[in-house]
């Protein structure tokens, strides 16, 4: 399949709101295996700090029978590491954070929804500072930042545009932004 047939069967399907398989790879990009890196790393960090830092039962048996010879109330493995313990929620808590995100970005592509968000889209050409655009739903405009670069606005959510997406967004005419549901991720332009 040539990448112009592949790309009216992508804009057809997004269209009619749904994700094309071709698709996925923007919503499983680099940020995705990031997040699903650090909820592994997270999860590899909640389990070794305790078990490789904590006390080890010799030093137990050692901390007892000192206890038991002076008459002190013998000691428990968590009693020894509880600051270990707390110490560990921290990577647990960003893995579940970042487990969410991955989670949310999988929903997304098993799911297939698109939201679609049709309307005329006004350019304001090359401006020096972002426009306000209150009563546009969709505008562009183009500003340099060391070097020029193209904003689509949906809704009041500014997206940069890539190569691709900046040579078939035009100003002036009806287009429709396609957005994922839950993340909001700009997928794919087209006219309306």
């Amino acid at each position: 399949m040539s990448s112009e047939t592949a790309q009216a069967a992508a804009d057809q399907a997004n269209r009619e709101g749904r994700l094309h398989p071709s698709q996925r790879t923007k919503l499983l990009d680099g940020n995705f295996w990031v997040s699903v890196l650090l909820v592994a790393a997270g999860i590899a960090g909640a389990v070794l700090v305790p078990l490789k830092l904590g006390a080890d039962s010799a030093y137990l048996r050692n901390a007892n029978a000192v206890n038991a010879f002076l008459g002190k109330p013998l000691v428990t493995y968590w009693s020894l590491n509880w600051k270990l313990y707390l110490l560990a929620l921290f990577p647990l808590a960003l893995a579940v954070w970042f487990g969410r995100v991955a989670w949310r970005r999988l929903a997304e592509v098993r799911g297939g929804k698109l939201d679609v968000v049709a309307g005329w889209t006004h350019d304001y050409g090359h401006v020096l500072k972002p426009p306000s655009g209150g009563q546009h739903a969709l505008y562009l405009y183009e500003i340099t930042e060391r070097i020029t670069f193209t904003y689509l606005v949906v809704r009041g959510k500014s997206y940069r545009l890539d190569h691709d997406l900046k040579g078939r967004v035009l100003g002036g005419r009806t287009n429709a932004a396609i957005l994922t549901p839950r993340s909001k991720i700009l997928v794919n332009v087209v006219a309306a």
